[in-house]
């Protein structure tokens, strides 16, 4: 009793303990007085829970974009007894295929499912996050950061309605750093800490590589977080456990494939053929996407990237130099994951996400107590400041939970491709063809496959690797014309990409299924797209009758293989 008072009063002549007197690793921050901590996390969680699912179940049943298509294909044909890269080409690492077959084994229909998990997922990864923010900061403002996390993953202008790569490749990454941080202050478990931070990036690398680049980090600041006198060898001890821990993900996975005579095709496709990829693209196209996607994402994340900004600012004012590293240590390993195809598409930069939110609560903790606005009582100010994080990220959401159907919302969010009317095309494809019948996609829209339950005529869901600059492209656009040839596809559809006849790409392909297509099949309906970029489907005599309107561009076609051929 005697302790406890003395602690009361020490704590009643102090100010206020607030985010900006204490630094993470071996100081957790207290909870409320007269309440458990372990009461007011659950409480906590649940909250984070319940706001994902608010969020993400109104977007359940937008139609998958072409990504997902792809791995929803693969794993569909994982039941198959067939696999990735020996007999489906993709340039993913294989976990996110394994999380598309288990989300079609859900009793709800494969679209939801898929996106079922997904939700999953990123309520997993944001309670991941509110745990590893309260390392940092007070249960309020790790809730913001959760709630920030929960908003801006599910952001439609990032993308985030879809069940991408990055969605699944968060929530390991976040558990690694957790794992980290105990390592690093817990000297009895430490080993255990240290294998499971590099197991849990291993996983993060199974569903994307650029997660490699997490593994690093943790390595390069342990020396910043533990005492002069056994630093090298914490370090060197944390290094060699860590490894461990990746090893056996990425040993189990080798061994997987070598298991299934596909460990060649999984190594050339995940990692030779991405290097490729990566080098693909000129500095100033590069430039030219990242200012592009940058533009439409400072519709929502514009205030979250001043607050975090703000953020590391109070962090350095505040003497927080741990803390600070830290975080800049995890911005300089997503700028590297997020930049490095070149490509930048905007669900890439969820990779972001995680650091965005602390950031943004670091700073909203650090503004509460700002001078200018003492006068107003505490909610207010935390009202303020929380509303703050999350207003933009809620403005754009806001149609798509209560005004924009799904395939309204999927038109928004991909304007110019045609994802929302490929349920209908894949219906079509179904009724024309039998079970065993096969389809060649002259296009990039794996999910009419997915849709139609039908089997792919090559090994190329999508054609994009069979295109660009690689030494290697005439050689297998050959093979591909001759892996069609043989399949005899009773259906094609027609959809070319502008890379597919761009002149400094190889062009043997487009040509080859240009002529295969004239000569062996019949046109059942063209696609048109109107002024408001809706796809109709036209019959082929209505197309000589000139019954297409002015307004309307044909983009495409499904054939059917004449009888004779």
């Amino acid at each position: 009793m005697g302790r406890k008072k003395t602690v009361e009063r020490k704590s009643s002549r102090s100010p206020k303990r607030d985010e900006q007197n204490f630094d993470p690793i071996t100081t957790f921050e207290p909870s409320s007085p007269g309440a458990t901590s372990i009461g007011w996390t659950v409480v906590a969680v649940a909250m984070i829970v319940l706001l994902t699912i608010a969020v993400r179940i109104p977007l359940l049943d937008i139609p998958l974009e072409r990504d997902e298509g792809e791995y929803a294909y693969i794993g569909w044909r994982l039941d198959h007894h067939e696999l990735p890269y020996r007999d489906w080409i993709n340039q993913k690492p294989p976990a996110v295929f394994w999380v598309y077959n288990a989300a079609q084994s859900l009793p709800v229909n494969p679209v939801a499912a898929i996106h079922l998990m997904a939700l999953i997922f990123s309520s997993l990864s944001a309670c991941a996050l509110f745990l590893l923010a309260r390392r940092f900061m007070s249960l309020f403002w790790a809730l913001l950061a959760a709630a920030a996390f929960v908003f801006l993953s599910a952001d439609p202008l990032i993308q985030g309605t879809a069940a991408n790569t990055e969605i699944f490749m968060l929530l390991p990454l976040i558990l690694s750093v957790l794992a980290f941080l105990k390592a690093a202050a817990n000297d009895r478990h430490r080993i255990l800490y240290a294998t499971l931070s590099g197991a849990s990036t291993g996983i993060a690398v199974a569903f994307k590589q650029v997660a490699v680049v997490n593994w690093v980090l943790p390595i390069v600041l342990l020396p910043v977080f533990v005492g002069p006198e056994n630093r090298v060898r914490r370090t060197l001890s944390f290094a060699g456990w860590s490894s461990i821990g990746f090893a056996g993900i990425w040993a189990s996975i080798a061994g997987y494939f070598a298991w299934n005579h596909a460990l060649g095709d999984m190594v050339y496709n995940v990692f030779t053929h991405n290097l490729e990829y990566m080098n693909s693209l000129s500095s100033s196209a590069r430039l030219s996407m990242l200012k592009g996607t940058t533009a439409v994402l400072a519709r929502t994340e514009a205030l979250v990237w001043i607050l975090s900004a703000v953020g590391f600012v109070a962090l350095w004012r505040s003497q927080r130099s741990k803390s600070l590293l830290f975080l800049i240590g995890w911005l300089f390993a997503s700028v590297v994951g997020v930049s490095a195809s070149g490509y930048y598409f905007p669900h890439y930069f969820q990779q972001f996400l995680p650091v965005l939110a602390l950031a943004s609560a670091f700073a909203a903790a650090y503004l509460s107590g700002a001078r200018f606005w003492a006068g107003l009582p505490g909610w207010s100010r935390k009202g303020v400041l929380g509303m703050s994080v999350v207003i933009l990220p809620a403005i754009t959401l806001y149609p798509f939970l209560f005004k924009y159907t799904p395939t309204e919302s999927v038109r928004k969010i991909y304007p110019g491709n045609p994802f929302a009317e490929m349920p209908e095309l894949a219906k079509r494809v179904s009724e024309l063809t039998s079970d065993t019948d096969k389809v060649f996609i002259f296009g990039s829209e794996p999910e009419v496959l997915f849709y139609a339950q039908r089997v792919s005529a090559t090994r190329y869901i999508f054609l994009f690797p069979l295109y660009g600059p690689y030494q290697d492209a005439r050689e297998k656009q050959v093979a591909t014309a001759k892996e069609v040839a043989l399949s005899r596809p009773a259906a094609a559809v027609y959809i070319p990409n502008r890379l597919f006849s761009m002149p400094e790409t190889e062009q043997y392909f487009t040509q080859w299924a240009k002529s295969y297509l004239q000569q062996d099949f019949s046109v059942s309906a063209y696609l048109t797209v109107d002024q408001l970029n809706h796809v109709h489907f036209v019959p082929p005599v209505d197309v000589q009758r000139e019954a297409v309107p002015a307004d309307r561009r044909t983009f495409g076609a499904l054939l059917i293989r004449n009888r004779t051929k």
